[in-house]
């Protein structure tokens, strides 16, 4: 993550699992790109794979755009959690620019009691799905839903996706950090909200004084 000031700002990181491939976001080309050579890997250029690649190429290059637009700081694609057995997983980070009162402090449980507060006034929050827990020195609010797409192959198809969406506290700060999951495993979503629980619980942050170095 970078910062437009002076001020450094705090990164945080991921021990991920398995084999990913980071997108690059700070180019709209560079991200097409990379998509592309992503695509190329692992579908491969097989003629009777072209439809596939297409489709992958497509969806793939729809969620960077979006992270893109969204001044997305980073968007990692899972290639192989299990070895042997790929995963349909991504993720993308961001960095809201978010204004809270100057009266909820620095306190992280405060600061995501405060954007709760925030979301549940949007008509897509759904309550029922809201769930808090402690990452290291964040406050984590953790929502989830399931979207669904429809491709433009030779049969048309509707595609439904789990969103997973992690509002993770900046420590000392009245800042957060969202990080937004994707899979194309819906119908799984225990499974899935553990797996990406599990991720975010072992991030990290750098560019803070007192933080624990990362895991060697």
């Amino acid at each position: 993550m970078t910062s437009t000031t002076s001020v450094a700002v705090p990164q945080l990181r991921f021990r991920l699992p398995g084999k990913w491939w980071q997108v690059p976001l700070a180019d709209r080309e560079e991200a097409r790109a990379s998509i592309r050579r992503l695509v190329d890997r692992a579908v491969g250029n097989r003629d009777d794979r072209a439809t596939d690649r297409d489709r992958m190429r497509k969806q793939l290059t729809t969620a960077a755009e979006k992270a893109v637009s969204g001044r997305g700081t980073a968007m990692h694609i899972a290639l192989e959690i299990v070895e042997g057995l790929p995963i349909p997983a991504s993720f993308t980070v961001f960095q809201p620019d978010l204004r809270l009162s100057p009266a909820v402090g620095t306190d992280g449980s405060a600061v995501i009691g405060i954007l709760q507060q925030g979301l549940e006034q949007r008509a897509d929050f759904d309550p029922e799905t809201a769930h808090r827990f402690t990452a290291h020195r964040s406050e984590v609010l953790r929502q989830h839903r399931t979207e669904v797409t429809t491709t433009e192959a030779e049969t048309v198809q509707e595609l439904p996706a789990l969103i997973v969406d992690y509002w993770v506290s900046v420590p000392d700060a009245k800042r957060v950090v969202l990080v937004s999951f994707s899979t194309a495993l819906a119908g799984m979503d225990d499974i899935m909200l553990g797996f990406f629980d599990s991720i975010v619980a072992a991030t990290y942050w750098v560019g803070i004084a007192d933080e624990e170095p990362a895991a060697s």
